[in-house]
C-alpha cells in the first residue's frame, strides 16, 4: 500500500461521512498491517506526539477560558469597557465588541471560548440596542479570530510543536498582527457603522455607577496585562503561563466575582475534558497519518510540484496561502497544522521566509476557514447558539473576509509584523 493509495482511501472515508478522526487512524493502521509493520510504532506515533511540555498549554489554556466565562470574568470585562468613551461614540458596541474580543484573547487564545463566552453577552448587548441580528452575529464572528492569533494563541502552539520553534516567540509574533486585526475590524466596523447607520451606544448610567463598573471589571482586565508580561519577561514558558491562567481565574472568579462555584468549577473542568477529548484523539490521528505521508515521502512529492509550478517568492507565498484557505474551509486546525506545516516550512524557508512568520500565516488561514463554509466550525457553532439558518450566518459574515484576507496579505508580505517583537525581545 503506498502513499497515494493511503491519501486516496483518506479522502473516499471523508466523503462518505466517516470522522475525520477514525478516517486518519484507519488510513495509517491499513497502511502499517498492509506493509507488514507493527502496530506498535504506530501507537507510540499517536502517543508521543501528545508527550510535550508545550502540548500541556493548550488543554490548561482551554480550561482557564471555560473558568473566565462560568466565574464572571468576561462579564465583568464587557460591562467594564462598554463604559468607556468607545460606547458612546456611532457603532460603539460594535467597536467595544471588537476590543473585548482582543482583551479576551490574551486570556483563552481560542475562538470557540469567545464565540461561546463573550459572545452570548456581545451579541445580546447588541440586540438590546437595536442592531440587527445578521450584524450583530457577524461582528461577533469576526472578531473572535482575533483570539487564535493573539498570545496565547492554541493554534501557535500546535505549530511550534511540529515546526519546533520557540512557543514564547511564535506567541510573540502573534501580538501584532493580532492588535492589526483588531484596528482593521474597527475601521471596517466605522465604514458599515456610517453605510448602515448603526446606533450609538446610548449609555445613561451615573458617574458613580460608571466608576463602580470599571473598578469591577480591573481584575479581569489584568489577566491578560499579568499574561503578556509574563510572555514579555520570558520568565515564564507557555505552560507555566497557562497554569498562572487557571490560578488567577480560579481565584478571581471565586473570591472577587464569586461566581465560581464548586458546581461550576466541575462544569469547567467538564467542558475542557469533553473538547480537549476530541482534540487530542484528532491531534493522535492527524500524527499517524502525518507520519505515514512522511514515510512515503509525500510531502517531498508536493514540494516539488509546488515548486515545479514556480520559484518566485510572490507567486510561492500567494500559492501556499490559495492552498491553506482551501485548507482550511474543509480541514480542522490542528489537524492542517500537523499534516502542512512540514511540506510547506522547508519550501519558504527556502525563499527567506522566517518560521514565525509563516507560523502566523499558517494560524490566520486556518482561522479564516473557521469562518468558511461548508465546514467552518464557527459558523456552526454561531447558527447553533442564535437558532439562525446556517445559509443566513453565512451572508451575514461575508464582508467581513475583507478586513480578514487584508490582515492576512499584509503578514505574508511585511515580516516585520511578525518578527519584530521577538527579535526585540529575544
Amino acid at each position: 500500500m503506498g502513499g497515494m493509495t493511503v491519501l486516496i482511501l483518506f479522502f473516499a472515508l471523508i466523503f462518505l461521512g466517516v470522522p475525520v478522526a477514525y478516517t486518519m487512524v484507519f488510513s495509517a493502521g491499513l497502511y502499517f498491517i498492509t506493509n507488514d509493520m507493527s502496530l506498535m510504532v504506530l501507537i507510540q506515533k499517536m502517543g508521543g506526539s501528545l508527550n510535550s511540555i508545550t502540548m500541556l498549554a493548550v488543554p490548561t489554556f482551554i480550561f482557564a477560558g471555560c473558568l473566565m466565562n462560568n466565574g464572571g470574568l468576561s462579564d465583568a470585562l464587557f460591562k467594564s469597557v462598554l463604559t468607556t468613551r468607545i460606547g458612546k461614540i456611532k457603532g460603539g458596541l460594535a467597536h467595544i465588541n471588537v476590543v473585548c474580543s482582543l482583551i479576551f484573547a490574551g486570556m483563552s487564545g481560542a475562538a470557540l471560548a469567545d464565540l461561546g463566552g463573550l459572545g452570548q453577552v456581545e451579541m445580546k448587548a447588541m440586540r438590546e440596542n437595536g442592531y440587527d441580528d445578521d450584524d450583530s452575529i457577524a461582528v461577533t464572528l469576526a472578531s473572535s479570530a482575533i483570539g487564535p492569533i493573539f498570545p496565547p494563541s492554541i493554534p501557535m502552539l500546535m505549530y511550534a510543536l511540529v515546526a519546533s520553534v520557540s512557543g514564547v516567540k511564535i506567541l510573540l509574533a502573534g501580538i501584532v498582527p493580532g492588535i492589526l486585526l483588531m484596528l482593521m475590524l474597527m475601521a471596517f466596523v466605522a465604514y458599515l457603522a456610517k453605510k448602515k447607520n448603526f446606533p450609538y451606544g446610548n449609555i445613561h448610567i451615573s458617574r458613580k455607577e460608571k466608576v463602580k463598573l470599571q473598578l469591577h471589571g480591573v481584575p479581569a482586565l489584568l489577566a491578560p496585562v499579568i499574561l503578556l508580561a509574563g510572555l514579555l519577561s520570558g520568565t515564564y514558558s507557555p505552560t507555566e503561563l497557562a497554569c498562572v491562567a487557571v490560578v488567577y481565574s480560579v481565584l478571581v472568579g471565586c473570591f472577587f466575582y464569586k461566581g465560581l462555584s464548586l458546581k461550576k468549577l466541575i462544569a469547567s473542568a467538564s467542558e475542557t475534558s469533553e473538547t480537549m477529548s476530541n482534540t487530542l484523539f484528532i491531534l493522535c490521528g492527524a500524527s499517524a497519518f502525518a507520519f505515514v505521508l512522511t514515510m512515503e515521502q509525500v510531502p517531498q512529492t508536493m514540494q516539488a510540484l509546488i515548486t515545479s509550478v514556480t520559484t518566485n517568492k510572490v507567486l510561492l507565498i500567494l500559492m501556499v496561502n490559495f492552498i491553506l484557505l482551501i485548507v482550511g474551509m474543509v480541514m480542522d486546525t490542528g489537524i492542517s497544522i500537523i499534516i502542512f506545516t512540514p511540506i510547506f516550512l522547508p519550501i519558504m524557508k527556502a525563499v527567506g521566509m522566517d518560521p514565525l512568520q509563516l507560523g502566523v500565516m499558517i494560524c490566520l488561514n486556518l482561522v479564516i476557514g473557521l469562518y468558511t463554509p461548508p465546514f467552518g466550525t464557527c459558523l456552526f457553532m454561531a447558527s447553533t447558539m442564535t437558532q439562525k439558518p446556517f445559509e443566513r450566518i453565512v451572508k451575514a459574515i461575508t464582508p467581513y473576509y475583507i478586513p480578514l484576507l487584508a490582515v492576512l496579505l499584509l503578514v505574508a508580505f511585511i515580516p516585520p509584523l511578525t518578527t519584530w517583537l521577538p527579535n526585540l525581545f529575544f
